[in-house]
C-alpha cells in the first residue's frame, strides 16, 4: 500500500484500521499496520490510538472523536448542556456516557471523559452529521443530558445551579426521569 493510494481512497480525515483493510483487501493486515505505522512516524498521518488515525488532528471534531474513542458512547453531561446553552460553563473535557465502562482519555488533541450508566439508561440521544468531516456522531438530547448530569455528578438540588430551564422540554424530561433512581426522580424542575 502506497501513501498516494491511501490518500486517494480515504477521503475523510478520520479513519480506522478496519476502513483501510476494507479498501485494500489484497494487503495483509500486518502489512497495513506496518505501513500505517511508517506513515505515522514520517508525519504523514496521526495515530490517535490503536486502530484509529487521521490526516490532520486540527480538523477533527471533538464530538466525533469522543464517539470513536470508546464505543458505544454518546456525548452528554456538561458538554451537551453547554452545547445547547443550558449551562454557561465550558467543560475542560468532552464528557460522554457509555454502557461499556468508565474511562478517561488524555490526548494531545484534548481530554475525553466517559462515565458508565446501566444499559437500561442508554437512550435519549440522536445521530448527527458533522458537516465538515461528513461523519456521524451521537449526542444526548438536552433533557437526557440533564438527567445524566444529575445522576453522574450526584446532584440532588437545583440550588445554586446556573441552569436555563426554559430550554428543557418538560414532557420529555418527565418521560425520561421515570427510568432513573428514585433520588433523581425527586428532582423537580418545575413547580
Amino acid at each position: 500500500m502506497k501513501y498516494i493510494k491511501l490518500r486517494e481512497k480515504i477521503v475523510k480525515n478520520l479513519f480506522s484500521l478496519a476502513d483501510v483493510a476494507q479498501l485494500f483487501p489484497q494487503d495483509s493486515s500486518q502489512n497495513i499496520k506496518t505501513q500505517l505505522s511508517r506513515f505515522s512516524q514520517a508525519g504523514l498521518l496521526f495515530r490517535i490510538k490503536r486502530g484509529l488515525y487521521c490526516f490532520d488532528p486540527k480538523k477533527i471534531s471533538p464530538l466525533v472523536l469522543a464517539n470513536k474513542l470508546l464505543e458505544p458512547s454518546y456525548v452528554s453531561l456538561e458538554t451537551t448542556l453547554n452545547f445547547y446553552g443550558v449551562i454557561p460553563d465550558i467543560p475542560q473535557a468532552i464528557t460522554s456516557i457509555s454502557s461499556a465502562h468508565a474511562k478517561d482519555v488524555s490526548l494531545t488533541i484534548g481530554r475525553f471523559s466517559y462515565d458508565y450508566v446501566n444499559p437500561k439508561l442508554y437512550f435519549g440521544f440522536n445521530l448527527y452529521l458533522d458537516e465538515t468531516e461528513q461523519v456521524k456522531y451521537f449526542l444526548a438530547e438536552k433533557e437526557k443530558a440533564l438527567l445524566d448530569w444529575f445522576l453522574i455528578r450526584k446532584i440532588k438540588s437545583l440550588a445554586n445551579l446556573r441552569l436555563d430551564l426554559r430550554l428543557i422540554d418538560r414532557r420529555k424530561y418527565l418521560d425520561y426521569q421515570q427510568y432513573y433512581p428514585k433520588w433523581v426522580q425527586r428532582i423537580k424542575l418545575y413547580d
